[in-house]
Parts: C-alpha cells; structure tokens; sequence
C-alpha cells in the first residue's frame, strides 16, 4: 500500500503544476450540473478511506495517511453540499493566484511521497536486550547474528552461519563463523572444521587454514556422487564462496573444507543456491565500495543494483533477466530449470525461466531476505517497517536487537499464492532472515541477534 500511495502522490506532485490542465479540470468541475453531487462522492470517497481503516487511528503511516484524507474528505463533501458559494469564490481565488497554492500543494504532495517510501512503522519499539522467551515467539539465546540455517541430513540440527556483517552497514566485513544448532534443547556446538583438498572449487583460489571465515547466505545439498556439500558465501578475508563436504561424527558433525571460488572484484556476494554437479547459482548485491547516502537511495526509489551469476565450474556468467535492487537470497528448482530470486530493496520475489530469461511470476514482500525452498512451499521473512523506521526506531550499534514487526510468509511453490502468515510486533525478536519449516516449528534466524527463535504452528 505505501507503493501504490507513493505512485499516487507523486502524480499529484506533477499534476498540479500544470496549470492549464487544472483550470481546465476546475472549470469541468464547477460547470457541473450539481455541485452538492460532487459533495456526496465526496462524502462516500471519506467513508471508504476511514472504513479501510476501521475508522481508527494506526501504527501504520499508510493507514494514518488514509485516516487523513477520509476526514479531508468528508469536509470537503460538506462544505460542498451545504456551503456551495464558497467553492466558487475559493476556485476563483485558486485561478487567480494558481502558482501560490500549487507549488506549495505540490511539495506536500512531494514529500507525502518521500514520506510513504522512507516510514512504515509508528507503533512502540520495546528494550529487547534480555534474550527471554514470550507468548508468542520462544528463543535459543548464545547465538551471534545466525543469518542462514540448513538442516542436515540426521534432522536433529541446524548448521548456520554467523554474520559479521557488510557494507556499507559496516566499515568494512566482519570476521564470523559457523555454529551448530542441537534442535532438541537449543544447545550450541562449534563444529570441527578441517581441511582437505581443493576438488570443489576453482584451482586458483587458495585459503590458509589460520585464515578467518565471514560466513553469509548458505545452502546445501547432496550431490549427485552422494556426498553432501555446504556452501557458503564468503566475506572474509576475502570475497568468495566457500565449500566443505559434512559429514557425521560421532554426536555431531564434522565440516572438512574442499574448495573455494573467488569473486569476481566487480561482485559482492550475498546467497547462493548449489546445483548437484556443484556448480551454483549467486546473487550480487550491488558495487563493494557502495555508500550508505547510495543504498538508502536504492532502497527510497527501488533501482536496479545488482544481479545473478552463474559459476559453471569454470566461470562465472549472468543470468539473463536477473537485475533487480538488491538481489538477495536465492532458490534453485533444478528439474524446472526455475530460480527464485528476492529482491531486498525491489521488495518482491521474481520467478526467472532459466531458459529463456523470462520473468513468470512475482510475490510482493517488503525486503525478502533468504528464501526456504520445501515441499511445494516458499517461506519467506518480510521486515514489515522501512529503512528510517530502523534509523528512527533502534539504535543497533548499541542494541543486541530491535522489535520492529516483521512476518513469516509462507506461499505457493507454483502459483505464489499465499499459504499462511504469521506476523508478530512487539515481541523478542527482531530483524529476520530465515524462516525454516521442521514438523510444526517455524525456525528463526537474524542478521542482528544474538538469538535464534521459534514458534509453533499448530
């Protein structure tokens, strides 16, 4: 709604300016048979804007903003039924001095856009540092911004990566690191990681054992010999994406590194998704020296920044029809020769024909992060607030968290209708990434918590 409300102001921003379109408009207006009857639809115009918002004051500022304009008009359907001869002396004053009111009509018009694209949330942001279980959502404490899970085979745990972060959220990238999730009591393990030959990745790319990992969007599989490979895009201390084969040991599991693949200095990884023969489908952000005034940019006006790649084993190719703002994460249905993408700052999920480039299908949602992939299913998170609402709302260089809302979509794998939604506000978790399905638990990872939170949905 704040889109369509945003598209509707900034023709109005535009519109007015044209003088002789409007005294022309005013002129067919006021020539009208019966001024009371333009005051009726007004009145039914008011009506319908308070009862779309159960004629209530709101959290949201698309409500409120609709709140507004159903008083305005409602007055304005009044005024016209029962005062008549001060529309015209008003449209005469208007005419006369049409510049005096229409550049300042103008400007508000304008920045009721800039309003609808920047603010969503206006509701209460409670203190959520204390990692504490509510009605609503139960927590995993001891985790460090868990922003991608992947269940393993045995179904008893999470394997995750730890963010530490990008830019231009951060001055430069964040060392991280890997953790497991014990499913059945929340209990944290740091897995064993060793190192084998490079067999998965290219020959080129080399990685000392005493470097750091900056782990971000995963993904895994079992590949087509029956070997189970994780991948993981990179950040540190270098850009790349990095694969290890898992395998059980003893009471857990054992990571052993088998290759990696540098990206290209133009790219800036964010989620991949691994095809059997172990190449892979990635998304590029957006430029790796981007500044904060051009992302909230971006993100205010929803331009392409980035795009998708193909590593074929060898190198790295586009994916035709791929652009978007802030490609995000990704999914792969290989026997369709289907991908879906999410689009962070496009605020949508794209369907892309791999064979042909073609675009079949879109879900919009406001900044989809990681996508899960299961059982004919797509779950998705949906950050149910905008970029200044977090500016306004959260201090996160201080906070471990912040509780603005957010949702768990969960929608058709084909027709991307909506199955279910669940959306929480005011609650113990905040800034969501992945939503998992396991039996009847939706698991929840963030890129700024030091949580991991799950909710029933029976």
């Amino acid at each position: 709604m704040n889109e369509i409300l945003a598209i509707i102001f900034l023709c109005f921003s535009l519109i007015i300016l044209f003088k002789k379109i409007m005294l022309q408009l005013m002129e067919v207006i006021l020539d009208s048979s019966n001024i009371k009857l333009l005051g009726i639809l007004a009145l039914i115009i008011g009506l319908f804007l308070l009862y779309t918002v159960n004629f209530s004051w709101s959290d949201r500022v698309w409500k409120n903003t609709l709140f507004v304009f159903g008083i305005v008009s409602i007055l304005r359907g009044f005024i016209a039924i029962l005062f008549e001869n001060i529309i015209y002396k008003f449209a005469d004053i208007f005419a006369k001095n049409y510049f005096k009111f229409s550049i300042p009509l103008s400007l508000i018009f304008f920045s009721l856009t800039l309003l609808m694209v920047s603010r969503d949330y206006m509701g209460p942001v409670k203190n959520i540092d204390q990692c504490q279980s509510d009605e609503s959502i139960s927590l995993y404490c001891g985790f460090n911004k868990p922003e991608d899970l992947a269940l393993l085979p045995d179904n008893k745990f999470f394997l995750m990566s730890e963010f530490g972060g990008i830019k231009p959220y951060e001055e430069k990238d964040g060392e991280g690191s890997f953790a497991l999730l014990k499913i059945n009591d929340g209990t944290k393990i740091t897995p064993q990681i060793k190192f084998g030959e490079n067999v998965w990745g290219d020959p080129s790319c080399k990685r000392n054992p005493s470097d750091n990992f900056g782990p971000h969007g995963v993904d895994l599989i079992q590949r087509d010999d029956g070997l189970i490979q994780f991948g993981v895009v990179n950040h540190s201390p270098f850009e790349s994406v990095e694969f290890f084969e898992l395998t059980q040991d003893a009471n857990s599991w054992l990571m052993t590194w088998r290759g990696c693949v540098i990206a290209p200095e133009e790219n800036y990884f964010n989620d991949l998704s691994i095809k059997r023969d172990g190449s892979f489908y990635v998304t590029h952000m957006y430029e790796r020296d981007i500044t904060v005034n051009e992302w909230l940019s971006a993100a205010l006006f929803k331009y392409s920044t980035g795009y998708v790649l193909k590593w074929d084993k060898k190198n790295f190719s586009k994916v035709v029809g791929s652009d978007g703002g802030q490609p995000n994460g990704i999914g792969l249905d290989e026997d369709s020769e289907l991908l879906y993408v999410n689009y962070n700052l496009g605020d949508e999920l794209r369907v892309i024909n791999l064979l042909n480039g073609e675009s079949i299908g879109r879900y919009k949602i406001n900044s989809p992060d990681n996508m899960i992939l299961l059982d004919q299913s797509i779950w998705l998170t949906s950050l149910d607030h905008e970029t200044i609402d977090v500016m306004v709302n959260c201090d996160i260089e201080i906070s471990v968290t912040c509780s603005l809302p957010f949702s768990i979509h969960e929608i058709d794998l084909v027709s991307l209708k909506k199955k279910n939604i669940y959306s929480f506000r005011e609650t113990v978790f905040g800034f969501p990434t992945t939503a998992y399905p396991f039996k009847d638990t939706i698991y929840i990872g963030s890129f700024h918590s030091d949580r991991v939170a799950f909710f029933q949905t029976d």
